[in-house]
């Protein structure tokens, strides 16, 4: 009637069963709910402005928000059928999980609560299997969003499908990076990583779909007597941020919710919202209007970004295991490195979706420990192909832990070994020391190349591998990967695309999106003091000059043809 965008959603966190016993692979279950999905979409299928939300923030089972088994007949019958298929030579499966082969040789069960424990090697149980299991997951969940989105389909309803999954599904719960072919869009929920704020972005960006951060806000966050951590206006400037950043790569925000729920029995979740329960504004629904102004300039300009000339790549044979939390520190100090320290824009590509890498100037892995061969030889073909890529730390472990010996081809010379030192010195002179926090990362290993040694260069074919010898990434300072990523940028020719009058400092994002006619610039300041930014956009020969308040968020749009701006935020 008024013209407002629906999107719908069918499930939140587990689908109904209805009547059945598991929810993604009971026969009559997943029958019923495509019924279902095909009786509401036959109705609805001609209304424009709608989307299809199949289900909110989904689990694997009913143990929510944790990647654990169901522990039901159907689960065990369909991970067996997966395992025959996957692995046919069940004596290499059982030497690749570390098992006895009778152990293996009939009905395989799911793994244990303690085989999701990195303590749980102390006590006879190990923890190679999770990776397989989190692979059978994702795969099952992806073959269920498949036979829903048939079933909207095959009701005449074109409409845009999605999943509305939130920060967990990029650490360790189901991922758009397997689901994503059989979805429109795809979306983030930001909610807790108030840290990394421009990874949620990047991290939630699949190849060749858009993305849209589908819920943000803030819940409430409360001192030790109950009294509320921010104020309103503390509140309005970290949601500011949130929504600047879901430009990045993305299609903007959508506030979760609008109309404060006063009736919700979550004390946690009962003050989110741009109103009070009264009816009156709080400071959010200010930027929330000013926002949506600028998105009616924008709108026009927002085509066919370019991809950037860095990309990061994500190991999930390291995520996918019970170390998978160095592997998102990683992922998030690599991003904040490249993104606040060196001003450099850049992208993710998950390990499932390294074909779609494509031909940037420079490949990143960051501190991966653990890499599928697969993927390994992909990088290196990217780099015979004239790529440059830079590794920091072992790769010397495949998907199941088992050690790979990854020198030794490439001739190089070094040994694995671990990391038991808290301060590393190099012989060089001028190269600061690096620190790592050893209680929190003690599986980490390093790469001995020799004494003083810090890594390795090599040429192979037309391009260049950098090794680094030590997981720089995960060192308590985050300006040591910074230091070694300028070097290779500077090396590589990679500058930024924009020039400035003076230094930023590292508090300070300027992230610019190469659009087809424009321009992108999303400005987010994480630093306790005002700023001046003044910058030369080498894209489109335009100019910018603003004040930046501190912890606030600015966007602008400048014409490549005119070389003015032709949309602003927050100045």
């Amino acid at each position: 009637k008024y013209g407002l965008p629906v999107q719908f959603n069918f499930f939140a966190f587990l689908p109904e069963v209805l009547g059945g016993s598991n929810a993604y692979l009971d026969p009559q279950a997943v029958r019923k709910q495509q019924m279902l999905l095909r009786s509401v979409a036959s109705r609805f299928h001609e209304v424009p402005y709608l989307a299809w939300d199949l289900i909110n923030e989904p689990s694997f089972s009913e143990h929510l928000w944790t990647m654990r088994p169901n522990e039901d007949g159907w689960e065990l019958a369909a991970w067996n059928a997966w395992l025959v298929q996957k692995y046919p030579d069940r004596t290499a499966l059982s030497a690749a999980w570390n098992l006895p082969t009778d152990a293996i040789s009939g009905t395989v069960s799911l793994p244990s609560n303690e085989e999701f424990s990195s303590r749980g090697i102390y006590s006879g149980v190990n923890s190679l299997r999770v990776y397989d299991f989190c692979l059978f997951a994702q795969e099952t969940f992806a073959e269920w969003v498949h036979g829903m989105r048939e079933a909207i389909r095959t009701a005449g309803a074109a409409q845009p499908i999605t999943v509305g999954q939130d920060e967990g599904g990029y650490i360790d719960r189901l991922s758009p990076a397997f689901f994503a072919q059989h979805v429109d869009f795809t979306t983030n929920h930001s909610w807790w990583q108030n840290d990394s704020l421009l990874w949620d972005s990047l991290v939630a960006k699949q190849p060749g779909k858009a993305m849209l951060i589908q819920e943000t806000g803030l819940q409430r966050e409360l001192n030790s007597d109950e009294t509320a951590r921010r104020t309103p206006d503390q509140e309005a400037m970290l949601f500011e941020r949130k929504v600047a950043m879901s430009f990045v790569q993305g299609s903007g925000a959508i506030e979760w919710l609008w109309n404060t729920n006063s009736y919700m029995a979550d004390g946690n979740e009962t003050p989110i919202g741009a109103l009070h329960a009264d009816g009156t504004e709080k400071p959010e629904a200010t930027v929330l209007r000013n926002f949506a102004k600028f998105a009616v300039l924008a709108s026009p300009y927002l085509k066919n970004p370019k991809a950037p000339e860095v990309v990061v790549v994500t190991s999930q044979a390291a995520q996918f295991s019970v170390q998978g939390d160095l592997q998102i520190a990683a992922q998030q100090n690599a991003v904040r490195a490249l993104g606040y320290y060196l001003h450099q824009p850049v992208s993710l590509v998950a390990e499932n979706q390294i074909a779609k890498l494509g031909t940037p100037k420079l490949v990143i892995l960051p501190s991966a420990q653990s890499l599928r061969e697969s993927t390994w030889q992909t990088l290196l073909g990217y780099v015979r192909s004239g790529g440059t890529l830079l590794v920091s730390g072992p790769v010397s472990r495949d998907e199941h832990w088992q050690r790979v010996d990854r020198l030794t081809p490439l001739s190089l010379q070094g040994t694995v070994e671990p990391l038991t030192a808290h301060t590393v010195g190099l012989d060089s002179p001028g190269v600061p020391s690096i620190t790592f926090n050893l209680q929190r990362q003690q599986l980490l290993e390093y790469l001995n190349f020799g004494k003083g040694v810090s890594g390795k260069e090599l040429n192979l074919g037309s391009g260049k591998l950098i090794w680094l010898a030590y997981p720089v990434e995960l060192a308590q300072s985050e300006d040591c990967s910074a230091r070694e990523y300028r070097k290779v940028l500077q090396r590589l020719g990679i500058a930024s695309p924009y020039s400035t009058a003076q230094p930023l400092p590292a508090g300070i994002l300027i992230y610019p999106i190469d659009l087809e006619n424009s321009v992108l610039y999303v400005m987010e300041s994480e630093w306790d003091q005002d700023a001046s930014v003044s910058l030369h956009d080498s894209a489109s020969g335009g100019d910018l000059v603003l004040g930046l308040p501190a912890q606030r968020a600015a966007l602008a749009i400048i014409d490549k043809k005119t070389k003015r701006i032709v949309a602003k935020y927050g100045f």
